[in-house]
């Protein structure tokens, strides 16, 4: 690709602001939420990540798909009872949530989304309000590939 290419991709993809591509209903989960219940909103809503919030609302972390598949991996290869399994059903979100929540704000361009998600080796990005501190939406890399090859939402 040309130098004048890439240029003129950069200028597009900066013209697109998170708030143009973000999952606008973001899906949090508290604290103390079971990794079952978890799971079951991920699946059912076909979503890699969720944000978990304080009772004030306050991001404190977020899981995703990684998160539970290296949590299956542990518990496949440790388990000597059923009574583990059980003991896993119970754990809640902060047993396993990635504490350093990488965020972006509305205003972020495409541009410096896809660069975060690349140098953080991130795919689910909570799209911060400013002003509040409070979530707005979630990018995923789902929403990053419509964007970025012109896709229409689904």
């Amino acid at each position: 690709m040309s130098k004048e290419m890439k240029e003129k991709l950069k200028k597009q993809l900066e013209g697109i602001k998170a708030v143009d591509i973000m999952s606008k209903y973001a899906i949090t989960i508290k604290e103390d939420e079971k990794i079952m219940k978890l799971a079951h909103l991920m699946m059912r809503f076909k979503i890699s990540g969720v944000p978990v919030v304080k009772d004030n609302g306050e991001i404190c972390g977020i899981v995703t798909s990684t998160d539970l598949l290296n949590i299956m991996k542990k518990i496949t290869s440790d388990i000597q009872n059923y009574a583990e399994i059980e003991d896993f059903a119970d754990m809640n979100a902060t047993a396993f949530m990635t504490k350093d929540v990488v965020t972006i704000t509305e205003e972020t361009n495409l541009f410096e989304i896809m660069k975060i998600m690349c140098e953080k080796n991130v795919h689910t990005l909570p799209v911060m309000v400013i002003e509040d501190k409070e979530i707005s939406g979630v990018i995923g890399k789902r929403d990053i590939l419509n964007a970025f090859y012109g896709f229409p939402k689904v």
